[in-house]
């Protein structure tokens, strides 16, 4: 299996292969405050062609909340969806290279067919000419589990509709974003049987994810290029030190059609990109 490395000086193979880098900011102003050079340096580092951000807390404005800050100069294209529901609260973006503009096709922000979660900005899809890349912050089922119900009866069927209508045109779809789930035992540091009854691990939403896989013929590409070994988290809770400690989840994903699976040059977690309690996740992939 390929070693990580540095992202930026892949193998010649990745030339041409397309870059995806997906992250859960926790608040775009925020992160831009306290670093304004933070996305520039990824895109650098990771010479992403569509980077995807979620929880980016933006107003009804979107954009003209970060307007005071210069960023991502090489990705004239974006789009922002927002909450309607409640201002300051998840929020998606896409950002597509200047460079990949003339086979960008649109970016819409999209309606699911979701009920409560259609109003919290909480997916946008892109559609290239070679593929459709779907950018989602999936809710978190929340303390208490009080939004359990609905995110596996509501939003999980919605999300699964919307990949199927979208593989019904016959090109690839990359669904990309923060899942709110921990998918595999080896995708949570420990106390398996205790976070089983919690947000992000219980067997309901770890069910789902396998059926969406199943049922899309998808691939989570990160185990698919890293093996079933592989144990990277890009999740820790600011508590009790969690990262330093290694407390990790695994929540964040790029999902692929099984088909491409020989085609991943390249999967990874960024652990040490700050700024954020994620850490950014990206694929190159030949389509």
């Amino acid at each position: 299996m390929a070693s990580r490395g540095d992202v930026a000086s892949s193998a010649s193979s990745a030339s041409s292969a397309l870059s995806v880098v997906s992250w859960n900011v926790n608040g775009l102003r925020a992160l831009l405050k306290k670093a304004p050079d933070a996305l520039d340096a990824l895109a650098r580092k990771t010479q992403a062609d569509v980077l995807v951000l979620q929880e980016t807390k933006l107003g009804a404005n979107g954009e003209a909340d970060v307007a005071e800050v210069e960023f991502l100069r090489d990705y004239g294209a974006r789009a922002y969806a927002t909450s309607a529901a409640r201002k300051g609260y998840s929020g998606v973006a896409v950002f597509v290279r200047d460079a990949l503009k003339s086979d960008m096709r649109d970016v819409t922000q999209t309606t699911l067919d979701a009920g409560e979660f259609d109003v919290e900005g909480r997916t946008l899809t892109c559609e290239l000419d070679s593929c459709y890349v779907v950018n989602a912050y999936a809710p978190n089922s929340g303390d208490g589990l009080k939004r359990l119900e609905p995110r596996i009866d509501i939003w999980e069927r919605a999300i699964k509709a919307h990949i199927k209508r979208l593989e019904a045109t016959g090109k690839p779809v990359l669904y990309c974003g923060d899942m709110n789930v921990a998918h595999e035992e080896i995708d949570l540091w420990g106390n398996h049987a205790q976070n089983a009854k919690s947000a992000g691990y219980t067997p309901r939403e770890r069910a789902a994810m396998s059926e969406l896989l199943r049922d899309c013929d998808l691939v989570d590409t990160f185990r698919a290029f890293k093996g079933p070994n592989a144990r990277e988290f890009s999740y820790w809770s600011y508590r009790g030190g969690a990262r330093a400690a290694g407390k990790g989840w695994r929540l964040d994903y790029i999902l692929a059609p099984a088909k491409l699976s020989p085609n991943i040059v390249d999967a990874y977690i960024l652990p040490n990109v700050m700024g954020s309690d994620h850490a950014p996740v990206g694929v190159k992939l030949h389509l």
